[in-house]
């Protein structure tokens, strides 16, 4: 069985009932899934944001997950977790190559495949499909580059942009990692750093195009998957199960515009959506 959660972005610990309602069930969930559908075994997938740096102090943030980490770490070793980047939580995969097996999680990366059921499943977060459905940006690398620096911005996220662009600008190192910076920066930058609301269903309708890439047969040329591979990704925090075109996604952990903790299971090769609580 291979459990799959996605977009929980933790949240700072603040006077917000609904934000620390939301963590508090999470830590419920994860300790649910231990003793119920992954007390025999099997993988579970976090699917990418599931802290959003973007918006913390970074420090900060790594204090404040640590009840989640201790319960992340503490499955029977015939569970396998995975941790699968998202674009707010990018810079993991630093800390990961850095810390080495000093760092809790031991598969972090990018995607991840796994075979259930007979089945082969390619599990990402989805970005890479807002990069070529943004009118902003289209290279992959320069977001990404764009996404670590973010993951350190602080808590001044109003100066953020700027702050990051004179920091790329002062690095050749960074500099030779971007194949194509944005024509428009500002725009770019603001379209990066808005909610899931206004990015990805305002003006750009970006969400739609992120399904419609996540469904054609295409994406296997820019998604690096096998033709035969079933996609799961989350990001647009809208679920979805598509059997047709082999692609679902998870939704999120009752994050705008998804009003429910949603989450995915998949069992003998089979995709079941499901509801917390």
């Amino acid at each position: 069985m291979i459990v799959v959660i996605s977009d929980v972005h933790l949240a700072e610990k603040s006077k917000d009932t609904k934000v620390e309602k939301d963590d508090r069930e999470f830590l419920e969930f994860l300790n649910s899934v231990k003793d119920n559908q992954l007390s025999e075994g099997g993988d579970l997938v976090i699917l990418g944001d599931l802290i959003d740096f973007w918006r913390r102090d970074f420090a900060k943030a790594l204090m404040e997950m640590e009840d989640v980490v201790s319960v992340l770490t503490s499955f029977k070793d015939d569970v396998k977790v995975h941790y699968v980047v998202g674009n707010h939580d990018y810079y993991m995969l630093k800390l990961k190559e850095t810390l080495s097996e000093r760092f809790p999680f031991k598969n972090v990366a990018e995607h991840v495949k796994l075979q259930e059921g007979g089945k082969k499943f390619f599990f990402t977060h989805g970005y890479q499909l807002e990069v070529l459905a943004n009118p902003y940006y289209k290279s992959l690398t320069s977001y990404k580059c764009f996404a670590e620096h973010l993951c350190l911005a602080g808590d001044d996220t109003g100066n953020a942009a700027s702050k990051l662009w004179d920091t790329i600008q002062s690095s050749k190192s960074i500099l030779e990692r971007l194949q194509r910076v944005p024509s428009d920066l500002n725009k770019a930058f603001e379209s990066m750093m808005e909610g899931p609301d206004e990015r990805l269903y305002g003006r750009h309708k970006a969400a739609l195009t992120i399904d419609n890439l996540a469904k054609s047969r295409s994406r296997a040329v820019y998604m690096g998957m096998e033709i035969d591979e079933f996609l799961i990704f989350g990001h647009t925090h809208m679920p979805f199960v598509d059997e047709e075109h082999r692609v679902a996604n998870v939704g999120s952990w009752n994050k705008s515009p998804c009003e429910d903790y949603k989450y995915m299971v998949i069992q003998d090769g089979l995709v079941k959506p499901a509801v917390w609580r």
